[in-house]
C-alpha cells in the first residue's frame, strides 16, 4: 500500500518520514480534545434544559423567540388522545390503526414537508402510514410531561460514532422546561404498560390484569396461563422468573384468576363505598396516610436540599471566576477544561439530586390533590358488580402477589393493590387469599 500525505511531504514510495508517527499521535490527541470540548458544551446545554434535537417531538414546535424551547402546536391534541387511548388499555398497534384511519401524516413526513424537504430522496415512502413503534416511541418519551431528558445516548469513543443507550441514571433531566401535554401519573402508567412484553388483549381477553400483576421479590411481571381442563378456572398467574428459570431464582407467587378477580372487585367496592358515604372524610383519610409515610425523614431531606443549593451556587461562582482566569491568561486552556469538566460533573450530580428531592416534596404536596382525584374517580363505581379490562387499568397501577404462607394449616397469600393517584392505602388490612388442599377458595 502506498501512502501519500501532500501537506506533510510524505510519500512511502520514495522514503519514510521520521516525524510522521509523532504527527499521527498529535492529530489523534487533537481529535480527542475537540470531542471532549463538544461533549462539555452539549452537557452544559443539557443542564440548561435546552432542546437539542433536530426534529422537535411530535406535538411541539420550536419557540420562535427561543429556538431551544418548545411550545405545543396543532398536533398536541393528537398526542393527548394517544395517551387517553393507551390509558384505556389499547396497544401501540391498535392506536396506530386508529391514526391510519384518521388519515394523519406520520411525524417525520409532516416535519420534512413543513421545512420544505418534501422532495428529498430520504422523504418517507409511506408518509401517511403510522407504525406501532412510532406510537410507542411517542408514548414512552418523557418530553410530554414537561421535562427534557438529555444525553440518553452516547458513542463508544471519538473514533466510533455508533450510538449506544446510556443507563437512565446517567440522563440529565430538567423538569418544567415547557408546557406538559400529559400528567406524570398518566405517563408512568402508560410507560409501565408498554414496557410489558405480552400478547395483545384481543388475543387473550381473559387476561384483564395484563401487565399489572407483579412479583414483589424479583420485580418481574406475572405470566398468565390459561387452563384447558375441567376445573372451571380461566387460568392463573405465576412469577415469570420462576416459570422461566425455576424456583432456585424465585418462587411462583401463584394465584388463580378467580381469586384475584374477587379480591379486586371487593376492594374497589370497599373504596367506592367509603367515597360515596363521606367524600371529604375519605379524602382526609387518604391524605393522612400519604403524609405519614412522606413526613418520615422530611427534615433531613430539607437540610440536604439547602446544602446542595448552597454548593450549586458556589460552583456557579467558581465557574465564572475560572472562565475569567482563562480569558486573562491566568490559567492555560487545557487546565481550564480539566477543572471545568470536574466542576460540571459535580454540578450535574448536585442538580440531579436537587431535582430528586424537589420531586419528593412536590409529590407530598400533590398527595391531597391525588386523594381528591381518586375519590372522584372511584365514587363512580359504587354499584359495580363486575370488572373489565378498561376499568381495571383506569383504577389500578399495580398488584403485588406475595408468596404463600402456611398459617393454621392453610395457605395464605397476601395481595397488595396499588391504585392510581394514591398508591397502596396504609389504613387497609392486607388482603388475604386462602387456598385449601384439594380445591381453591377465595
Amino acid at each position: 500500500m502506498r501512502f501519500i500525505a501532500i501537506n506533510d511531504g510524505v510519500d512511502s514510495l520514495t522514503g519514510g518520514n521520521e516525524f510522521m508517527p509523532f504527527k499521527n499521535i498529535i492529530n489523534e490527541w487533537y481529535a480527542k480534545d475537540i470531542s471532549d470540548k463538544v461533549k462539555a458544551v452539549m452537557r452544559l446545554k443539557a443542564l440548561n434544559g435546552d432542546c437539542r434535537t433536530g426534529m422537535p417531538p411530535y406535538g411541539y414546535s420550536r419557540d420562535p423567540n427561543n429556538r431551544t424551547k418548545l411550545i405545543p402546536n396543532e398536533r398536541a391534541e393528537i398526542v393527548k388522545m394517544m395517551y387517553q387511548w393507551a390509558l384505556q388499555g389499547e396497544s401501540s398497534h391498535q392506536i396506530s390503526t386508529r391514526l391510519n384511519h384518521m388519515g394523519l401524516t406520520a411525524p417525520r413526513a409532516e416535519y420534512m414537508t413543513k421545512i420544505g424537504n418534501a422532495d428529498s430522496p430520504v422523504f418517507p415512502q409511506y408518509s401517511d402510514f403510522w407504525r406501532p413503534y412510532t406510537v410507542k416511541n411517542i408514548l414512552m418519551n418523557p418530553v410530554y410531561t414537561g421535562k427534557i431528558a438529555a444525553l440518553r445516548t452516547t458513542t463508544r469513543s471519538f473514533k466510533d460514532k455508533r450510538r449506544i443507550q446510556r443507563p437512565e441514571s446517567e440522563w440529565i433531566v430538567t423538569p418544567n422546561t415547557h408546557e406538559a401535554l400529559v400528567s406524570q401519573e398518566d405517563y408512568d402508567t402508560v410507560f409501565k404498560r408498554l414496557s410489558v412484553k405480552c400478547r395483545d388483549y384481543v388475543e387473550n381477553p381473559d387476561n384483564i390484569f395484563r401487565g399489572l400483576v407483579i412479583c414483589p421479590d424479583c420485580g418481574k411481571v406475572h405470566g398468565f396461563s390459561k387452563r384447558y381442563d375441567n376445573r372451571g378456572s380461566k387460568g392463573n398467574y405465576r412469577c415469570s422468573t420462576a416459570v422461566r428459570y425455576g424456583r432456585k431464582y424465585c418462587s411462583s407467587h401463584y394465584i388463580t384468576f378467580e381469586q384475584l378477580y374477587e379480591l379486586v372487585l371487593e376492594d374497589i367496592q370497599h373504596h367506592a363505598a367509603l367515597a360515596a358515604e363521606d367524600k371529604d372524610k375519605y379524602i382526609e383519610m387518604l391524605t393522612k396516610a400519604a403524609d405519614k409515610s412522606a413526613n418520615a425523614g422530611k427534615s433531613v431531606m430539607m437540610t440536604e436540599l439547602e446544602k446542595l443549593k448552597k454548593r450549586a451556587s458556589e460552583l456557579d461562582t467558581l465557574f465564572q471566576k475560572l472562565y475569567e482566569d482563562k480569558v486573562f491568561g491566568v490559567i492555560s486552556e487545557e487546565r481550564y477544561f480539566s477543572i471545568s469538566s470536574n466542576m460540571e460533573n459535580e454540578l450535574a450530580e448536585i442538580r440531579s439530586r436537587i431535582n430528586e428531592l424537589t420531586s419528593i416534596f412536590a409529590e407530598t404536596e400533590r398527595s391531597k390533590q391525588g386523594a381528591t382525584d381518586f375519590a372522584g374517580l372511584i365514587s363512580k363505581y359504587t354499584d359495580i358488580h363486575e370488572r373489565d379490562y378498561e376499568l381495571v387499568h383506569i383504577l389500578i397501577e399495580k398488584i403485588y402477589i406475595h408468596e404463600r404462607e402456611i398459617i393454621d394449616g392453610r395457605g395464605n397469600v397476601q395481595v397488595d393493590i396499588y391504585y392510581r393517584f394514591i398508591g397502596h392505602p396504609d389504613n387497609n388490612e392486607p388482603t388475604i387469599v386462602v387456598r385449601k388442599r384439594g380445591h381453591e377458595q377465595g
